[in-house]
């Protein structure tokens, strides 16, 4: 059984119109979803269309998008296109089982856990050139990258799911850089995101011959195959995104020969510069190197010193590939390597502004522009649970709404009742309406059943959570 389908049909038999030729399927969808979000009356909506939203967090990451828009699907693989999933969250969350507050209000909740910007002056001086490869101070410099967070790191730049959706990728977060920019002109086109979709938590600042202001910051987007690499790029002019700096993201060379030697010499024609951070894979016979990450300690046209002692490492015998990260900032080691669009002059401050902070177990969540925002961020993977509203196209295609049948009738009489008005066919609208009166009647009725058996709450009543913690003075509602 699949309502959805079956309210589909209904509305075709009431408007007269059998086929796609005259309305398609989508577009009843969207008088559905319309009907039900803006005309029925909240009171029928409360107990119907819930659902158990779930999910995993990633350490480090401290903002995540609902999965508000994606491509939903009916029986015969007809398409719904684009609609919102979820039309909310319903407090209190739970991490781990643990309930924590669930907020709206940015000035609450930053007033709890505010976002201090660390001003960190002068990291490195202008030399007359454009590129340059620095460690921020206040991380450790680690020699070897970590996968996971240590007990400190650098929040990360976010793409909101508008500029998710404007990328044509709905990919969360998006870590493919060919897929956001413009392919005919990789590193002088416009992102295809949407400035005011890009939360950057990452600027580098100065100043250039001219006395202009020279910014760079992070895009929300990341390294293909490492997600602890941000993109860092030029700020756009409204309405396009950030714009790609030179160089591009990342440059490989092809391994010709390595050593037994302490420290690890490796024969490879490239461009390497001191302290940069190299990943190696593909290595035949010293496959010790593989998958691993050095830093370059010396480096000539033809070889590449790295900083790790190979001499009982296996003999090396062919192949590999030696590559390097470029424009990006690494958010836990703080280790940034950028070009920037103009040449900063000698002895000029180059500054970095960020957001450091401790990871833990988080204990608070902020909902603001569909995106959730944890704190503190987490150390690991906590699951996260809160109950949502899903939008009906979505509710009524699931398993779920078997038991919603009897609204089925409802439904579809008003979803047509819009499609008739809009179309200006008046007669069969006056025809209809009685109809539909009698349905919401019905509704409405069954609705009042389920409150007679829900206790409304007061400031005088025993509510649940009385005596273990909270009361009934504040805590969670509606989102």
């Amino acid at each position: 059984m699949n309502l959805l389908s079956d309210i589909i049909t209904y509305i075709r038999r009431i408007i007269k119109s059998p086929s796609d030729a005259v309305i398609s399927d989508n577009l009843i969808i969207d008088y559905i979803n319309r009907f039900w979000i803006m005309d029925v009356d909240a009171r029928m909506q409360l107990f119907d269309l819930k659902t158990k939203y779930q999910f995993q967090t990633s350490p480090g990451v401290d903002q995540y998008n609902m999965p508000l828009y994606d491509i939903q699907v009916e029986p015969g693989n007809q398409n719904i296109s684009w609609y919102p999933v979820y039309q909310g969250f319903l407090g209190p969350a739970y991490i781990n089982g643990i309930e924590c507050p669930l907020q709206t209000q940015q000035s609450s909740f930053w007033g709890i856990w505010p976002k201090v910007t660390q001003q960190l002056d002068v990291v490195i001086k202008g030399d007359g050139g454009t590129s340059y490869d620095f460690y921020l101070p206040i991380l450790p410099r680690h020699l070897n990258v970590p996968n996971n967070p240590p007990i400190s790191g650098l929040l990360r730049g976010h793409i909101d799911i508008s500029g998710i959706i404007a990328s044509g990728q709905n990919l969360d977060p998006p870590v493919n850089n060919t897929l956001l920019v413009n392919p005919s002109t990789p590193y002088n086109g416009h992102s295809i995101i949407p400035i005011t979709s890009v939360d950057s938590a990452f600027f580098i600042t100065s100043i250039d011959a001219t006395g202009a202001n020279v910014v760079v910051q992070d895009s929300g987007q990341f390294l293909t195959g490492n997600v602890n690499e941000g993109l860092l790029m030029k700020p756009g002019t409204a309405p396009w995104g950030c714009i790609p700096l030179p160089g591009g993201y990342s440059t490989s060379f092809t391994i010709t020969g390595a050593s037994q030697s302490n420290p690890a010499i490796l024969n490879i024609v490239n461009s390497f510069i001191v302290g940069q951070s190299i990943s190696i894979s593909g290595v035949n016979g010293m496959t010790e190197l593989n998958g691993n990450t050095f830093i370059v300690t010396d480096a000539t046209p033809t070889t590449v010193t790295i900083n790790v002692d190979s001499t009982f490492f296996t003999a090396y015998t062919s192949g590999g590939v030696a590559k390097t990260s470029s424009n990006t900032v690494n958010y836990l080691t703080g280790h940034v390597q950028v070009t920037f669009p103009v040449n900063i002059p000698a002895g000029n401050d180059i500054n970095v502004q960020c957001y450091y902070f401790q990871t833990g177990l988080p204990r608070a969540i902020l909902y603001y522009n569909n995106s959730i925002i944890i704190r503190s961020p987490p150390d690991q993977q906590y699951l996260v649970e809160l109950d949502a509203y899903l939008s009906p196209a979505a509710f009524l295609s699931s398993s779920q709404a078997v038991q919603f049948g009897y609204m089925s009738e409802y439904i579809a009489r008003g979803a047509a009742r819009k499609i008739l008005s809009d179309t200006g066919d008046v007669e069969q609208f006056l025809f209809y309406e009685p109809l539909f009166k009698e349905q919401e009647l019905l509704v409405w009725k069954r609705s009042q059943r389920q409150f007679t058996a829900t206790r409304t709450e007061t400031l005088y009543s025993q509510g649940f959570s009385q005596g273990i913690g909270q009361n009934n003075m504040g805590g969670s509602g509606t989102v």
